[in-house]
């Protein structure tokens, strides 16, 4: 693990998304996000996820700050309810995030300090669209992620987390969640794969497929930028976003 976030972690990111929701019977619904993320001195990250539309969701905001060892601080900001920012308590982590089949815990990249991982025989996975079709099969490595102590066990909704790790890239283009009792639950697929620098990838098209509720969620990056001015530290703070000026 150490590896993949040697070659894939970088200090500043921002991407506008299309988010897609799919429910059981294929019908749609179209979102418009930015993920800004940007790590700080301490070596943590903080990240902010804004959308834009549709007009029910615009401005809607999740701030997270990443802790050493402990659980992340997260602020949600709900226009129609006040311009102040709502801290999630940590227990509420595991709940699913506007209606996607993302939970709130899953809305940041990998803390290798809060797991135990443990080594399972490698593997030859299948890489999925949102259609069920097979787009790729890669030779992995499998690690199955546990968190390291009992106050993250009891804040997480998940028993473990089994990521595929491609062999080639040393990126994780697939995670198996399986929940607090140990039952299978969804599995996050990761596709479209973009060289950003040296050793540096990004999947350009990520699908969290909710095995238990029948529904999906398709991301689909229609930009990126990497430099430092694309995420200015100021906007990782509350008032950024109680100001407004994260709105477009």
């Amino acid at each position: 693990m150490d590896e993949v976030s040697a070659r894939h972690d970088r200090p500043f990111e921002f991407e506008e998304q299309a988010m897609v929701l799919i429910d059981d019977r294929g019908n749609t619904e179209n979102r418009e996000v930015r993920r800004y993320a940007r790590e700080w001195e301490n070596g943590l990250y903080r990240y902010l996820l804004v959308f834009d539309s549709p007009a029910g969701v615009r401005g809607v905001a999740l701030l997270t700050w990443q802790n050493k060892g402990a659980s992340d601080d997260q602020w949600m900001h709900l226009p129609a309810y006040g311009r102040e920012m709502k801290r999630s308590a940590d227990g509420g982590k595991r709940n699913y995030f506007m209606g996607t089949d993302f939970a709130f815990e899953d809305m940041t990249s990998e803390e290798r300090e809060k797991f135990r991982y443990d080594r399972q025989p490698d593997e030859t996975f299948e890489i999925k669209d949102e259609t069920g079709a097979v787009l790729d099969t890669v030779e992995g490595y499998v690690v199955d992620a546990y968190p390291k102590d009992e106050e993250l066990a009891s804040q997480t909704g998940y028993q473990y987390r089994r990521l595929y790790v491609s062999k080639d890239r040393f990126f994780i283009r697939r995670i198996d969640f399986y929940d607090r009792r140990g039952r299978f639950l969804k599995t996050q697929y990761s596709w479209d794969m973009e060289q950003i620098e040296g050793d540096t990838w990004r999947a350009n098209r990520i699908l969290m497929d909710n095995d238990k509720l029948n529904h999906q969620t398709l991301i689909r990056v229609n930009s990126r930028d990497l430099t430092e001015g694309s995420v200015p530290a100021r906007m990782f703070e509350q008032r950024w976003v109680t100001s407004g000026r994260h709105l477009r």
